[in-house]
C-alpha cells in the first residue's frame, strides 16, 4: 500500500509519530509521503530541516515504511532560498495550496503559473524533486503538464466524474497523468467524495474506486489519505487497516434506492477454489456486515489456489433503514413501510429490503414453500411477487454466474447454529460446528434463501452461519464484535487452509 499524502509529520510529536509509522507498516503500508503544510508557518525551512532529520534517522529501518518528505505550498520560495530547499532535498513539493501565490494558481483561483513558477519547476526537476499538482487549478495543471519532464503526480484528490469539486481530477487530467506514468492518490476527504459530507462512508469511497477501475489503468492509483490533514473522515475509515484491500473491491449491483452493493475480491481471481461469503442480507443483522468487513480489512494473504469474494452488505437500503441513517424516501414509500411494520416507525428489528421483501426468501429454490413464508409485505419473511423480483437478489445471481463459487458461507445472526440445505453437506457442517461449539442443523423452516439456491440449484456446498448466542437480542450491537470475530476467523481459516 502506498499513501501519497499524510499530515502526521506536523500533527504528532516525534515519539508518537514513530509509533504511528510502525503501526502503519504492520497495517500494510509500504511507502508513505509525509507532508508539511507550510501555508500557516512563519519559518517553513527550519521546520522542514527539523522534520527531515526525523525521517533520515529511520530511513534504513525495516520496521518503518519508506518515508518520503513532501512539502505542501511553496509560497515561501524566493530566488535567494531556492538552493537552501534543494540542499534539504525533499522528495516532492506542491507549488501552491488552494490559493494563488508567487508561483502558480491554486484550485480556488484563476491564476496560472508565473515566470518564477516556471523557473522553480525547471530547477526542482533538475534536482530530482517531484512537483505535486494536487492543489493546482486546471489552468496551472495544463501549463505544468506542457513543461514537465517527469511523471505527473497528484497526491490527494478524487474524481470529478463521480463528484464535482474543484480539487477533483477530470477524466482528461487522469489520462494525462497515466500517459506520463504518474501517480494519483485517492483522498479520504468527504467533500471530495460526496455532497453528503456528514454521512460519507465506504459506499461513497468505493464509487470513486470502482469508477477509476472501470475506466483507467489501476496501476496509477494509490492512496492519498490526508490522515491528520482533514477535519472529518468517512465513517469507519479512520486508519490504514480500515482501507486495506479496498482497491480490491467492486460494485456488483445496486439496491432499490441505487445504493451500491460492494464485494471484496481477495486472492487469485483465476483460482480453482472460489469461496463466496455474504453478509447483511437481513437489515437488523448489520453486525454481520461489520464483522465481515473487519475480516476483509485484517486479512493479509489468501493462498494462491483460492479466491474469496465477500459481499459486505447484500441489503444496504434495509440496513440504513434499520440503523436510522438518512434515506431519500417518498411519503408514499415511508407510509407503506410503516404499514408493513405494523404501524411503527421504529425499524430496528426490520429484516426486509426497502420494498418490504425478505431477500433471503426471494431466491428460486423452494420459493414460497417454507413454513414461515408470507405472501404480503412485512418486516420479514415476505417472499416477494416472484422469485428474483428484487435488484439485490439479481445482483447476487449475476455475481454467482460470473464468479462460479465452489463453496458459500452466508453470515446471519443469531443462535450459534450452522444450517445446511443438502444431506451431503451435513458432514462439513457438523465438522465446522464442532470447531466453534455450534449446532449443525438441516434448514427446513424457510426456503428461497441464498444458501438454498446455491446448494439446491447450483450444487455448491453452502452454509448459513448464525453468529451470536441465542440469548442475545436483535439487533446485536458493535460491542459484540470482539466476541463474533474469533468464530468467523476460525470458520474462514478452515476454508482457506483446506477443508
Amino acid at each position: 500500500m502506498i499513501d501519497l499524502h499524510n499530515d502526521a509529520l506536523l500533527a504528532l510529536p516525534a515519539d508518537k509519530l514513530l509509533s504511528y509509522l510502525r503501526q502503519a507498516k504492520s497495517d500494510g503500508v509500504d511507502e508513505i509521503w509525509l507532508s508539511i503544510w507550510t501555508t500557516e508557518l512563519t519559518d517553513p525551512l527550519s521546520i522542514i530541516t527539523d522534520k527531515k532529520a526525523i525521517l533520515d534517522a529511520i530511513a534504513n529501518d525495516p520496521s518503518y515504511p519508506i518515508c518520503r518528505l513532501h512539502i505542501e505550498d511553496a509560497w515561501f520560495l524566493t530566488p535567494d532560498n531556492l538552493d537552501q530547499l534543494i540542499a534539504l532535498h525533499p522528495h516532492s513539493i506542491g507549488l501552491t495550496w488552494n490559493n494563488a501565490n508567487n508561483l502558480a494558481g491554486g484550485a480556488h483561483s484563476r491564476n496560472g503559473i508565473t515566470a518564477f513558477g516556471y523557473q522553480v519547476i525547471k530547477t526542482l526537476e533538475a534536482a530530482d524533486i517531484q512537483i505535486d499538482t494536487a492543489h493546482l487549478n486546471r489552468r496551472s495543471f495544463w501549463q505544468f503538464s506542457r513543461v514537465t519532464t517527469r511523471p505527473i503526480i497528484c497526491t490527494h484528490t478524487a474524481f470529478h466524474a463521480v463528484h464535482h469539486h474543484p480539487r477533483n481530477l477530470t477524466n482528461r487530467q487522469i489520462r494525462a497523468i497515466i500517459k506520463s506514468k504518474g501517480l494519483i492518490g485517492l483522498a479520504l476527504v468527504p467533500k471530495f467524495l460526496t455532497k453528503h459530507t456528514t454521512s460519507c462512508d465506504i459506499y461513497d469511497l468505493i464509487k470513486h474506486i470502482s469508477y477509476f477501475k472501470k475506466h483507467f489503468d489501476c496501476t496509477a492509483l494509490c492512496w492519498g489519505t490526508d490522515f491528520y490533514g482533514t477535519d472529518t473522515l468517512p465513517v469507519h475509515m479512520q486508519n490504514y487497516q480500515a482501507i486495506r484491500n479496498l482497491f480490491n473491491t467492486q460494485i456488483i449491483g445496486y439496491s432499490v434506492l441505487q445504493q451500491p452493493i460492494i464485494a471484496y475480491q481477495l486472492g487469485n481471481p483465476t483460482a480453482t477454489r472460489r469461496i463466496l461469503v455474504t453478509a447483511g442480507m437481513h437489515a437488523r443483522e448489520w453486525i454481520g456486515s461489520l464483522t465481515l468487513q473487519t475480516w476483509c480489512q485484517q486479512i493479509n494473504t489468501v493462498p494462491a489456489n483460492i479466491c474469496v469474494t465477500a459481499v459486505i452488505c447484500c441489503n444496504p437500503d434495509g440496513v440504513k433503514l434499520a440503523t436510522g441513517k438518512p434515506l431519500s424516501l417518498s411519503r408514499h414509500r415511508r407510509k407503506l413501510l410503516i404499514h408493513a411494520n405494523r404501524g411503527s416507525d421504529d425499524f430496528r428489528l426490520w429484516k426486509a429490503n426497502i420494498r418490504a421483501v425478505d431477500l433471503n426468501v426471494n431466491f428460486d429454490a423452494g420459493w414460497g414453500h417454507g413454513r414461515n413464508n408470507l405472501t404480503m409485505i412485512a418486516p420479514a419473511n415476505y417472499i416477494g411477487p416472484e422469485p428474483h423480483s428484487e435488484p439485490e437478489n439479481r445482483a447476487l445471481l449475476h455475481l454467482i454466474r460470473h464468479f462460479r463459487p465452489t463453496t458459500s458461507l452466508a453470515l446471519h445472526t443469531k443462535g450459534n447454529v450452522i444450517y445446511y440445505s443438502r444431506l451431503e453437506d451435513q458432514p462439513t457442517a457438523e465438522h465446522l460446528a464442532n470447531q466453534v461449539s455450534f449446532q449443525a442443523e438441516l434448514s427446513t423452516a424457510s426456503y428461497g434463501g441464498l444458501t438454498d439456491y446455491l446448494a439446491l440449484r447450483c450444487g455448491v456446498p453452502s452454509f448459513t452461519l448464525e453468529l451470536g448466542a441465542d440469548s442475545l437480542k436483535h439487533p446485536i450491537g458493535k460491542s459484540h464484535l470482539p466476541t463474533l470475530m474469533p468464530t468467523l476467523n476460525q470458520i474462514l481459516n478452515y476454508f482457506l487452509m483446506g477443508e
